[in-house]
């Protein structure tokens, strides 16, 4: 029984055998460091991997967890597609992602209402 990359999955149930574990933690544990051959730093990062040896997903957009600078992304978020870093995508740079934005296509530096469209200025009593 072989478990090359030390990530506690064997080799012939690792879906992701090419991860990058380099020791376990601890054997009882699913948390292992993350080893980056040119960026070493002294104390690895842990990351948890599922059964399958893979990096967690816990929100399931397709951006592991220990990469995810949005964590906890909903299904429309997913749906309207995320960024490489996990988030979700705002074309137009209004700040209002686009699965919520109402207005696509706003100028960036227009401020604008939770829904991406130009605040309307405030009428003059």
């Amino acid at each position: 029984m072989v478990d090359s990359d030390h990530d506690g999955v064997l080799d012939a149930q690792d879906k992701c055998p090419g991860s990058q574990q380099v020791y376990k933690v601890d054997p009882n544990s699913r948390i292992a460091p993350l080893f980056e051959p040119a960026h070493l730093i002294e104390e690895p990062t842990a990351v948890t991997v599922d059964a399958e040896g893979c990096a967690m997903d816990s929100d399931g957009d397709s951006v592991p967890d220990h990469r995810d600078y949005c964590p906890n992304d909903t299904l429309p978020a997913i749906s309207a597609g995320v960024s490489k870093r996990g988030c979700p995508l705002q074309s137009d740079g209004d700040g209002t992602p686009d699965y919520r934005d109402k207005c696509p296509g706003t100028m960036q530096g227009i401020a604008t209402d939770r829904f991406g469209c130009p605040k309307k200025s405030e009428s003059l009593q």
